[in-house]
């Protein structure tokens, strides 16, 4: 986001919570816009508007830069997600057609079901395993994980950009070592 943008967002903030902002100092104001712009730099204004209209909506008090993250998670994926149950049936047709058509079954999976496989290879092996390990051993594997898998995911959407960067980068990992040295 622009610091223009910033700033409309901001100012939308301070006419909901007029009491919060009445006494920020030119400097703070800075701070705040400097915060703002690096916290939502790659995220698209509508967005973060729209989001910010919506927790103005129910908060009696300014949200936070990771309540306004949350409401734009929750907006872009509320038609895209999926409970564990409904991934679990997906799966389950996916292993039933799984023995001939691994390949083609995992290439039409959720991608979270797709990281709990791994591969295709694993999903022709449950092809044949049998119907009773399926329903109890694997579904409970499948349950546990895929919550993790879906925490993991949602973090990771909600990364900032430049720690994203850093991580694939192996940056991180680097200052880590260094630290311990």
């Amino acid at each position: 986001m622009t610091r223009e943008e910033v700033l409309k967002i901001l100012a939308v903030l301070e006419t909901a919570y007029p009491n919060f902002y009445k006494n920020c100092t030119s400097a703070e104001v800075d701070q705040i816009v400097s915060l703002y712009q690096l916290m939502f730099k790659d995220c698209n204004y509508r967005l973060v508007s729209m989001s910010i209209t919506e927790l103005i909506n129910t908060f009696k008090y300014p949200p936070t830069i990771a309540d306004v993250k949350e409401k734009m998670y929750e907006l872009t994926t509320h038609d895209s997600e999926q409970t564990a149950t409904e991934l679990w049936d997906k799966l389950l047709k996916a292993i039933r057609n799984g023995y001939y058509g691994a390949e083609e079954e995992f290439k039409k999976l959720p991608d979270e079901v797709k990281e709990f496989l791994k591969s295709p290879i694993h999903l022709r092996e449950l092809s044949e395993t049998d119907s009773s390990t399926i329903h109890t051993v694997v579904k409970g594997q499948f349950l546990k994980q895929i919550e993790i898998i879906k925490k993991r995911r949602k973090a990771d959407s909600m990364m900032h950009p430049d720690t994203r960067i850093a991580i694939n980068n192996g940056t991180i990992a680097g200052l880590l070592n260094n630290e311990s040295q």
